[in-house]
């Protein structure tokens, strides 16, 4: 029989978290145990409560969410995969409702934010915050009432009835979330890998972060991402949070041993497949066209 893979998500059925899963296991049976904040996500798979987790890193509008780099830290979780995608809000109302009796709107906070120039075209609405987007169109569901709508995934829409009353809603189309797949312990790094995600601890001396940045050029490796963080109680020192892309595996073990000789501390968190964009950047470009 094919094995049921539990897995930890941050939100509910329909939530973007959801999607990210499925994109990634597909094929696969799951059995998605939601959570509802990434510090819970963390401690379900650190107590093995779950097999893998999915954890929101990135979001190309609002930026890094920081506390998620600590919570990998802490817990030395291991990333074995990253997946993409595109983020679109609608308008979700139960059958029947008119925009005009709609007066609050339900939905995450980063949600409601992603919708402002849409809302303020409804300037008598009160926007409520909610802990996930799919649970707003979940308990809308539950409890009919055609003074409220909620913001959440076409997904969500589908799981629950909900109708969309205005679809894709988000003030900026070129919004999109990088998600990480992670487990509690290290897993087989396989030679197809082309990504590595690492934190090091860099000397406050000067040109120091330079070094490092001149030896991955030297190697002709690709950074893709870089991201600061204090180390907590010790002045003027900062985690630096770096994604390194290669070619092929061997590119990336040798330039390793350089790294660790130019840093305090140099620590994997993850090697990896990185993520095929192409659907991301196809539906970036419809909704550009649509325009």
């Amino acid at each position: 029989m094919e094995e049921t893979l539990k897995i930890s998500i941050q939100g509910y059925p329909g939530s973007f978290h959801d999607q990210a899963a499925k994109k990634f296991f597909i094929d696969q049976k799951l059995d998605l145990l939601p959570a509802d904040s990434f510090d819970i996500l963390g401690d379900q798979l650190a107590d093995s409560t779950v097999q893998f987790a999915v954890m929101a890193i990135e979001n190309s509008i609002a930026g890094t969410i920081l506390q998620n780099y600590r919570i990998l830290r802490e817990h030395n979780f291991w990333i074995l995969g990253e997946v993409y995608l595109r983020i679109e809000h609608n308008l979700l109302v139960n059958k029947g409702t008119s925009k005009s009796q709609v007066k609050k709107v339900f939905s995450h906070p980063m949600a409601l934010n992603q919708c402002l120039e849409f809302l303020k075209t409804m300037p008598d609405v009160r926007l409520i915050e909610s802990k996930d987007t799919a649970l707003s169109a979940i308990e809308l569901a539950k409890n009919p009432n055609p003074k409220h709508a909620c913001i959440a995934s076409v997904v969500a829409a589908q799981l629950t009835g909900l109708e969309i009353m205005n679809a894709s809603i988000e003030t900026n189309k070129t919004n999109y979330t990088r998600f990480f797949i992670i487990s509690k312990d290290k897993t087989p790094v396989s030679y197809s890998s082309n990504k590595a995600t690492v934190y090091m601890r860099i000397p406050d001396k000067k040109g120091q972060l330079l070094k490092v940045l001149e030896c991955i050029e030297r190697h002709d490796l690709n950074m893709s991402k870089l991201q600061s963080f204090p180390v907590l109680g010790r002045f003027r020192e900062y985690f630096f949070h770096m994604d390194i892309e290669f070619d092929v595996l061997a590119q990336y073990e040798a330039i390793k041993e350089e790294l660790k000789d130019l840093t305090f501390e140099f620590t994997e968190l993850g090697i990896y497949e990185r993520a095929d964009l192409r659907d991301v950047i196809f539906n970036e470009k419809m909704s550009i066209h649509d325009r």
